[in-house]
């Protein structure tokens, strides 16, 4: 069974691991320092990145042998929540809510010259709010108070009427490089009762719609709406596959 384990436990078990691989092929730890100098550090330094969205850091995945294959970064995101969020119109029509947001992490797939940034049509998603007074990263809201705060602010839902999981509730977003798992909820909402979106925290979301559920398949398919924001981002499909399957089997 491959396992993960950290450089300097991969030197121990073959020292000369990063040595003898082709040197496009190590990973290699650069640092910029407000100087403007760049630090290039030796294969085999241990490293990590940490915010409070989460933590970067160095790995060797080994073989059912224990011994070293390959290294790369692997990505900890803090505690969050995915959530549809849907309602029926007075027909029985579905509307899922959709958020326009722009990523500027992301480049553009065809043109590598285009330099602003990406706009994505995505559902709700956000971290967990650590509680006041606690310091240790198991002291968060729990996830369904984030989702439900995550639905009011990111969609202007003031009602909501239920709220469900699958029954497996978790989704990784890629486990090629992410060890985390963000958990997942369906929150039906009352349509009648749909507030002006509060943009108070920074964030880089322009609208919040409902869509239906003819139209969310059809901007799935083109990959993007008639505005230009596109519609390949992987957590949103998954989960909004999720959701399909939960309405064809009856289960949501």
């Amino acid at each position: 069974m491959n396992k993960i384990i950290k450089l300097l436990e991969a030197l121990k078990r073959k020292a000369d691991f990063f040595l003898k691989r082709p040197a496009d092929v190590n990973w290699t730890l650069k640092v910029t320092t407000p100087d403007g100098k760049i630090h290039t550090f030796p294969y085999g330094t241990d490293w990590e990145a940490v915010s409070r969205f989460g933590k970067v850091e160095s790995v060797v995945v080994t073989d059912e042998n224990g011994n070293p294959v390959f290294d790369r970064p692997r990505y900890h995101e803090a505690p969050n929540v995915n959530v549809i969020v849907w309602g029926q119109d007075q027909d029985g029509n579905i509307k899922v809510a959709l958020l326009t947001e722009e990523r500027p992490h992301a480049q553009h797939p065809t043109d590598p010259n285009f330099s602003e940034s990406l706009k994505f049509q995505q559902i709700p998603m956000g971290f967990l709010n650590k509680l006041l007074g606690k310091e240790e990263a198991e002291h968060f809201e729990s996830a369904k108070s984030g989702a439900i705060r995550e639905t009011r602010e990111e969609t202007g839902a003031s009602a909501v009427i239920s709220i469900t999981q699958p029954p497996f509730p978790f989704q990784n977003p890629n486990p090629t490089f992410v060890a985390t798992w963000s958990e997942l909820f369906i929150i039906q909402v009352d349509l009648n009762k749909i507030e002006q979106l509060k943009l108070e925290r920074g964030e880089m979301i322009y609208k919040a719609e409902y869509v239906l559920y003819e139209e969310l398949l059809r901007r799935i398919w083109e990959g993007q709406n008639e505005e230009g924001a596109l519609f390949r981002g992987c957590t949103s499909l998954s989960l909004l596959a999720i959701f399909f399957a939960g309405l064809e089997l009856g289960e949501v």
